[in-house]
């Protein structure tokens, strides 16, 4: 588990910042991550698919995992 800094990117654009503690190499839970977040901002599903989520590590710059929901 790692301290992560978790960006969503609506057709690549910045869309929020959220953190969690989790393993970024680990795409089901990153996936699962980026659908809650997509739930809890009321998007619909059939606009998932425009959304990306990038996790970092807390903090700092580097990617380290991308995934699409």
């Amino acid at each position: 588990m790692a301290a992560l800094d978790l960006e969503v990117l609506h057709r690549s654009r910045h869309e929020d910042t959220f953190q969690a503690e989790g393993d970024p190499g680990d795409p089901a839970w990153l996936r699962r991550q980026l659908q809650g977040w997509l739930s809890g901002h009321k998007w619909h599903e059939t606009r998932w698919r425009e959304f990306e989520l990038v996790a970092r590590p807390a903090g700092r710059g580097g990617q380290l995992a991308k995934v699409r929901a």
